[in-house]
């Protein structure tokens, strides 16, 4: 385990290491009480993926056309495949947004935490809003309100073009 010095300067070095350990970008702080406020809200931020973090993907094989930011789930046969709230509760299951467009059997690139930009996929975001699955693979800002739906949160926008993900388990509605 790494030490710190017992003083200013080594309490801002362990909250960067933090940081960065969250996915974070080190930062530079005054060496005071400040400093250390501004390293911990930094902190704060990147463990909760808004922001400070970047994205975590993996390539897997498209099962279907897809396109940027559509969710997706993961078929049996390891596929990514359109998410959808109104079928079964695996099809339900978001495993992440998808982060360019890609053809069936071809690679794609699934971004699963953190956040992803989805400049250019026709879906402009409202900061602050929640984004929920819908019927399509696409996002909704109002969840589905009928039974026998899964309601499914994906995550919410930081800005007109970027969702900071946080994917819920889906809940059938009775």
């Amino acid at each position: 385990m790494t030490a710190y010095p017992e003083n200013t300067g080594g309490i801002i070095a362990a909250i960067n290491a933090c940081i960065v350990a969250a996915g974070g970008q080190m930062g530079t702080y005054n060496n005071n009480t400040g400093g250390i406020i501004q390293a911990l809200l930094e902190l704060q931020t990147a463990i909760g993926g808004m922001g400070g973090g970047s994205a975590v993907e993996i390539e897997l094989t498209a099962g279907e056309v897809l396109s940027k930011g559509e969710a997706v789930y993961i078929d049996s046969n390891g596929k990514l495949m359109k998410a959808i709230q109104d079928s079964t509760r695996d099809i339900a299951t978001v495993a992440g947004l998808i982060k360019e467009n890609v053809a069936a059997e071809s690679l794609g690139i699934l971004v699963f935490s953190g956040k992803i930009d989805i400049t250019g996929s026709g879906l402009t975001l409202s900061p602050g809003d929640r984004y929920f699955l819908n019927g399509s693979g696409g996002l909704n800002t109002t969840p589905t309100s009928t039974a026998g739906e899964y309601v499914v949160l994906v995550g919410e926008a930081l800005d007109a073009n970027t969702l900071a993900l946080n994917i819920d388990t889906p809940v059938l509605l009775s």
